[in-house]
């Protein structure tokens, strides 16, 4: 095992020049002739006593002289002192539990002419096997699995296969925190079978990850003489074009009607991103779309919609073309596209006229068709017992001038919302406020966005809809200004909004009267959304119904506020995932296709009983854990009762992980309380692997380099004294 390497050995052939100092000393070494002088007799004695003395002198500045030129290359040849071997020059070296972790987080795909900073850490890891000594045990570990290890405290016999494991590693999707990935590695040094451990950790130490503090497992490892090395195999450039988001605008999606999603792109470069193209991809059929130029540090956001002519799981992905850093140039999203939407509409005024009921003119416009095709199935209730019709799980409830409710349907309805469902509530002069407010706001934690007042006789025209952000109501501000400043209003209902402002909390549009009272109202209640409007579905208090934008409002403010996806089918990278089932269910055969892996894995049942939340179904799940690469994941099962099911899941990369910036070497040091850590830049400038579990000591050579110039110089001063 070597004990003492270089980074620059060819400046070891300047230690030829060390002759020079002796070949000097030989040519000039004075002859003299014997003269037989009567003075010198005297003097001859005198030189005889000293011979000695003065040889011993010139030998030793002969002999500093020499070393001062050997020191010199030497230490510009950058030695790396190994502790291994020093530990075998002082009498044998101890046993110890030798543990390398790998980030492979998904920042180590960054790529620095041509090679990314796994691969580095591959090669730096394969030469950390040829220190571990034939009695130690081994401990191989990735930050993704940190609690997995791939081989723990094995001897290391056959370090090919070992190799062969490390040259397999490829990058994840996730991020890496590491304050628990250092809590897994505490757990396998407490339970190691040697006392001494080293720790070696190759990571590109991007300061993401780092925020956590991990000052009090330093102290730890101090107490337990636990060394610490990391090694730098990262890159300072930063260049990067992420997608961070495919966000979809639409909450449900229904056949034939049109599907938006709003992608986040970032450029984290210090230049600007030129125009280039995207691939759009629809179900795998792919179209290009093209990115606008963006500045330095700035984001884009775009628009892209799909339309889809079958019911049923489709998938969907943006992908940027291939940069520094591949692994964040793409996001997914799956949808569960619906043939129509069922709705329940609680008349609290009906009536046997022609359009003289309350929702009459809701449901027709609802029913008539969006876009040319009919997309809601309405079914209208009588104001009396409608709570018990209203448990089938509709979409959509629709409570129109209902006079009053009691504690058993606010109940349901909140479990409902709750869940998921949507609700819209159009007032009224049979309203009752004091029910309403006692049991739908109640002071702000219930379902109503704002507390009823009073009915307020005031003629208003016009419609102002709030365009700061986006709502439920945008496609009215498509329409012409004329076109809403034609709503004519002849009576609404006064609301008070909370004296706290809060983000599930919002007026999204207001009657254009002196005092700009709200129109319509939304709150985020759990899973789902309540819309309150301050006027009445049919045309007691305005002749809005009876306008193609009264049509369009209800429409789309349905869409937005409908119960969406059963369930969420996307993740973040080592996040895990869980299918929910309908409890006390016979589940068999449960697998999973992961991305790019030809055999699929088996997934977990968690078994459910009748205790189950009914809307949620959270005591029954399928579940799996092991979602680190990005991709589609689908889940096939069989159900002893429906038979052969399957699912669609996505997952995405972690957008934490895009952040390339930095962290310094001696601020990870510092963030270690008592444990000092030594963290080594991995490469130099020729890429080429430094000298692995060493130190450079050039410094303290430097520092003996000028001890010696000075002792030199004194001992020249003292032998050229006079005798």
């Amino acid at each position: 095992m070597n004990t003492l390497t270089f980074l620059s050995q060819p400046l070891l052939w300047g230690l030829s020049l060390a002759a020079i100092p002796i070949i000097i000393h030989l040519l000039f070494r004075r002859r003299f002739r014997r003269i037989d002088w009567a003075p010198m007799h005297y003097l001859k004695l005198s030189i005889q006593r000293n011979r000695r003395r003065i040889r011993l002198e010139q030998l030793l500045l002969l002999a500093l002289r020499t070393l001062i030129i050997l020191l010199l290359f030497f230490m510009v040849a950058r030695p790396v002192m190994h502790a291994a071997g020093l530990g075998g020059w002082l009498g044998g070296r101890s046993r110890t539990g030798q543990i390398v972790l790998i980030d492979d987080s998904l920042s180590m795909g960054h790529q620095d002419q041509g090679r990314s900073a796994l691969e580095r850490a591959q090669e730096l890891a394969a030469d950390v096997l040829k220190t571990v000594g034939p009695k130690d045990r081994f401990t191989l570990l990735q930050s993704s699995q940190a609690d997995e290890p791939l081989l723990r405290e094995v001897e290391l016999a056959a370090g090919d296969d070992v190799a062969q494991l490390i040259a397999g590693l490829q990058v994840s999707d996730t991020f890496t925190s590491w304050e628990p990935v250092l809590e897994a590695l505490d757990e396998l040094i407490v339970s190691g079978t040697y006392p001494i451990h080293e720790v070696t950790v190759i990571t590109d130490l991007r300061r993401a990850g780092w925020e956590n503090r991990v000052a009090s497992i330093g102290d730890r490892w101090a107490g337990r003489e636990v060394r610490l090395r990391l090694f730098d195999v990262g890159s300072d450039k930063t260049t990067d074009l992420a997608v961070d988001d495919l966000l979809r605008v639409d909450r449900l999606s229904l056949v034939d009607t049109p599907l938006r999603w709003e992608a986040v792109i970032y450029n984290r470069a210090s230049v600007d991103a030129a125009e280039q193209e995207a691939h759009f991809i629809v179900d795998g059929q792919a179209s290009l779309v093209r990115l606008p130029a963006i500045a330095a540090g700035q984001v884009a956001r775009i628009t892209l919609a799909a339309t889809f002519q079958q019911a049923g799981l489709h998938h969907v992905a943006l992908e940027l073309p291939d940069d520094d850093l591949p692994g964040n140039n793409s996001r997914r999203d799956v949808v569960d596209v619906r043939d129509e939407m069922n709705l329940l509409l609680v008349d609290g005024e009906p009536s046997t006229d022609p359009l003289g009921g309350e929702v009459d003119f809701l449901k027709e416009a609802l029913t008539s068709g969006l876009g040319g095709t009919p997309a809601f199935r309405a079914e209208v209730l009588p104001d009396s017992g409608w709570a018990a019709l209203a448990g089938s799980r509709p979409d959509l409830l629709v409570l129109a001038n209902l006079a009053t409710i009691n504690a058993d349907e606010a109940n349901m309805l909140e479990r409902a919302v709750r869940g998921g469902a949507g609700l819209m509530v159009f007032l009224g002069e049979q309203v009752d406020p004091d029910a309403y407010n006692s049991l739908l706001y109640k002071g702000g934690a219930g379902l109503l966005p704002a507390r009823l007042l009073a009915i307020v006789d005031e003629t208003s025209n016009g419609l102002l809809v709030d365009d700061s952000a986006s709502g439920p109501l945008d496609s009215l501000l498509q329409l012409s200004p004329a076109v809403l400043e034609g709503i004519r209003v002849r009576q609404t209902y006064e609301v008070v909004l909370p004296a706290n402002e809060t983000d599930d909390v919002r007026v999204l549009a207001r009657w254009n009267d002196a005092q700009s009272s709200p129109a319509v109202l939304e709150k985020k209640f759990g899973a789902g959304r309540v819309l309150l409007w301050t006027v009445t579905a049919d045309q007691q208090w305005s002749g809005w119904p009876t306008e193609p934008s009264y049509v369009l409002a209800v429409c789309e403010a349905a869409k937005a506020v409908a119960r969406g996806e059963a369930h969420s089918r996307g993740l973040t990278a080592g996040e895990v995932l869980k299918r929910p089932l309908p409890a006390g269910r016979e589940i068999t055969n449960a697998e999973i296709e992961l991305p790019g892996v030809p055999a699929p894995e088996k997934m977990r049942v968690e078994r459910g009983d009748a205790t189950g939340d009914s809307e949620t179904n959270s005591l029954a799940a399928l579940t799996f854990d092991k979602t680190h690469r990005a991709g589609l994941y689908k889940l096939v099962w069989q159900d002893a009762q429906s038979g052969a099911q399957d699912d669609l899941y996505f997952v995405n990369h972690d957008v934490r992980e895009s952040d390339l910036s930095r962290i310094a070497a001696a601020e990870v040091e510092g963030s270690f309380g008592r444990l000092k850590p030594e963290v080594i830049p991995a490469f130099s400038g020729t890429d080429a692997p430094i000298a692995i579990r060493g130190k450079e000591i050039w410094r303290s050579l430097a520092v003996g380099l000028l001890c010696m110039l000075a002792a030199e110089s004194c001992l020249a001063t003292w032998t050229g004294r006079q005798r």
